[in-house]
């Protein structure tokens, strides 16, 4: 994955644990791990890879500071629902997100139409074209600012 896509990657990761409402506290940091290269997983075997990459100290991307603050005018494009699990189609991006010093793993579809908390069986979603664009350029001036 190329820093610029990773950079786009980010900051959907991190907006389940924002507006989750089971997580109350400030985000530390976001750990991204590389694209996975089989995207068709269940939830439970998403969840279970994430915390494998995580005990491994698998290569990552660390997210943390003012990245944080910057996806949350993303925030208002996207709606929660319930995750069912099940299959997850085109999940392309895992992540441990610490929210004081707690790990909780999540994923994120390809397109970023989907980010899912796999603790608290959330998903958040984007399906208007204007929505989707207007995540676009918040996440294009955070790459502006790297």
């Amino acid at each position: 994955m190329h820093r610029c896509q990773l950079i786009l990657v980010l900051p959907m990761l991190v907006i389940a644990m924002i507006t989750s409402p089971l997580v109350a506290q400030e985000i530390d940091s976001v750990h991204v791990f590389d694209a996975l290269s089989e995207r068709s997983l269940t939830t439970a075997s998403a969840n279970a890879l994430a915390w494998r990459l995580h005990k491994a100290h698998a290569h990552h991307t660390t997210l943390k500071g003012d990245d944080i603050v910057a996806v949350r005018e993303a925030l208002a494009q996207y709606t929660q629902f319930p995750h069912r699990p099940g299959v997850i189609a085109d999940l392309a991006h895992l992540a441990m997100v610490f929210t004081n010093g707690r790990p909780v793993p999540i994923g994120a579809t390809a397109e970023l139409d989907r980010v899912i908390n796999f603790t608290a069986l959330t998903e958040f979603r984007i399906d208007d074209l204007a929505d989707h664009l207007r995540v676009r350029s918040v996440l294009l001036q955070l790459m502006m600012r790297q």
